[in-house]
């Protein structure tokens, strides 16, 4: 039997309630309609785990009660934060579900110069928090206990300001090196940034600004692949190579 998963953070101790969102309550009484006493797996985002218990209060409020607190060795041992050119609809959403699948640290979504999206701040910042939500929904089906943060909306040239020397890779399908011939020569504690344009790309100049900034460009193959197929295929590839795979 599948036991569900649900994100709940707080300062988990054994024997511990916890209210469930409303949401939450939804999704467990009449979308997967358990019952009390039903066993769950909760996690707090930050590392832990615990088995809990389900208690019914009403049709619209629900608890648990926690178990046995542990810390489950879930997260990949290569850090990686995904800067990723902001793509439309369905494509990004892809790209960052399948991206926390696969072990990303962290996600910072920018805009580039060849972005087809255009968001104010007050829409960029509900995108956001859309975004972190799949995160979260990614988190509780993969087993992942820590929840990966997805900062603010920043324009690219705005994060090469913020990183000047930064550890990584850039995605450029016209570049002379492979993955094959990409040797890291930062300590495998450090944060590996993953860049990868829209749909359109990366321009040139943005793509030369990524290598003065520490970045190496490499490409994956003779074949161009779409933005959303991008990130997930160099995790995994880094995975194999450096991580946990």
């Amino acid at each position: 039997m599948r036991i569900p998963r649900l994100y709940l953070p707080g300062d988990y101790q054994s024997g511990q309630v916890l209210n469930l969102t409303k949401e939450q309550t939804h999704y467990a009484l009449t979308v997967l309609r358990l019952k009390a006493d039903h066993p769950l797996e909760v996690f707090d985002g930050k590392g832990h785990q615990a088995q809990a218990q389900l208690q019914i209060i009403n049709k619209r409020e629900a608890q648990v009660t926690l178990g046995e607190i542990q810390r489950p060795n879930t997260e990949s041992p290569l850090q990686t934060l995904l800067v990723q050119g902001i793509s439309r609809g369905e494509r990004m959403d892809y790209s960052l579900q399948k991206s926390v699948e696969l072990g990303v640290s962290a996600i910072q979504p920018v805009f580039s110069e060849r972005c087809e999206v255009r968001l104010d701040p007050q829409k960029a910042e509900k995108r956001r928090q859309q975004w972190q939500a799949l995160v979260i929904s990614a988190c509780e089906q993969s087993g992942r206990c820590v929840v990966p943060i997805v900062h603010r909306l920043i324009t690219l040239n705005q994060w090469f300001a913020d990183h000047p020397q930064q550890p990584g890779l850039v995605l450029d399908p016209y570049a002379q090196h492979s993955l094959k011939t990409y040797q890291p020569t930062h300590p495998k504690t450090a944060e590996l940034a993953l860049l990868i344009g829209p749909e359109g790309g990366l321009s040139d100049t943005e793509v030369e600004q990524a290598k003065k900034h520490g970045l190496t460009a490499v490409c994956l193959g003779p074949r161009i692949l779409r933005t959303e197929t991008a990130a997930p295929v160099i995790l995994s590839l880094l995975q194999a190579q450096l991580g946990d795979l």
